[in-house]
């Protein structure tokens, strides 16, 4: 049975947080694990490249939650703030660009797709998800080949 209120997981740290959020995600228990990533951010100690990466993945994770339970406002404003702690995280951009076309934002979907293939230039889920864009869109440009 899915836990629901904060008293009930103690003065966890953060990272023992992200790790039952985890747990639940993969159990299927998203509400739990969208909670348990909140209170995992909510503790986080420390600043810098280091905290602010792990606050990233951490968003990024609460955003697949979101997508999951349908939130896409929720799953595209946690992306946005991952992005802006790690403009490296290919996930958040992802996730991002998922959260913008279920909404029906296909253009600014494929700037998120296209910034996640700039990181990982053989990444299929973005390729996939442009060319799907494209097609929506009506647009035949070319993919952007970033692996050169």
């Amino acid at each position: 049975t899915p836990r629901t209120s904060e008293s009930e997981y103690g003065p966890e740290p953060g990272e023992e947080c992200k790790k039952k959020g985890n747990a639940a995600f993969k159990a299927g228990h998203f509400v739990e694990a969208a909670k348990l990533y909140t209170f995992a951010l909510d503790r986080v100690g420390g600043t810098g490249v280091g905290a602010n990466a792990w606050c990233a993945t951490v968003l990024s994770n609460r955003a697949m939650t979101h997508l999951k339970l349908g939130a896409f406002a929720e799953a595209e404003d946690d992306c946005t703030a991952a992005v802006k702690l790690d403009a490296r995280n290919v996930k958040a951009f992802l996730r991002r660009g998922a959260a913008r076309s279920v909404s029906g934002n296909y253009l600014e979907a494929v700037l998120d797709y296209e910034s996640a293939l700039r990181l990982e230039p053989r990444n299929k889920d973005a390729k996939s998800e442009i060319l799907r864009m494209k097609n929506i869109l009506g647009d035949s440009q070319p993919i952007p080949d970033f692996d050169q």
